[in-house]
């Protein structure tokens, strides 16, 4: 009998350790996509009509690395392009580009590389493309920094 009691309080702390395990990953991710992005489309302004967003969860890894986004425009459009960085742990660096990264003719539209390291919400206004490569510069992680996420979001006129 004390053998069966001991193998179920064995399986129910096993159940709770686990359980915990997982609510500490959980509350451990800081993404509340509903909030920044709400706090994004603020950012999009008067004039300009939302027309997409892009929540974006950042893991990080031993090594810096490139995560790379294509956005399809219209010529004669003219766009906001809205980033907030709020649920990142660390800076990342937000490049946009013409054309993608293989490109020899590929230009610099836009970086937030010499940005305040404070700074989390970003605007962009971009006219006369076809395209845009968005390229999100993700630096190393260590113990301490679990990953977030940010949004990208879009509007135009």
């Amino acid at each position: 009998m004390s053998k069966i009691l001991f193998n179920k309080s064995i399986k129910s702390i096993t159940a709770l350790v686990l359980l915990l395990i997982v609510f500490a990953f959980q509350a451990s991710a800081p993404c509340d996509g509903k909030t920044l992005k709400e706090n994004a489309k603020k950012q999009v302004g008067e004039g300009y009509t939302y027309d997409m967003s892009k929540l974006t969860q950042i893991q990080y890894k031993a090594k810096p690395w490139l995560k790379e986004l294509e956005v399809p425009l219209f010529i004669g459009e003219k766009y906001k392009l809205v980033f907030n960085t709020e649920a990142m742990p660390k800076v990342i660096v937000i490049s946009i580009y013409n054309r993608d990264k293989e490109s020899k003719k590929r230009k610099l539209l836009f970086t937030t590389k010499d940005s305040p390291a404070d700074q989390k919400h970003f605007v962009f206004d971009l006219s006369m493309a076809r395209k845009a490569f968005i390229d999100y510069e993700i630096p190393a992680g260590d113990s301490t920094a679990s990953g977030g996420c940010l949004v990208f979001m879009m509007g135009y006129k």
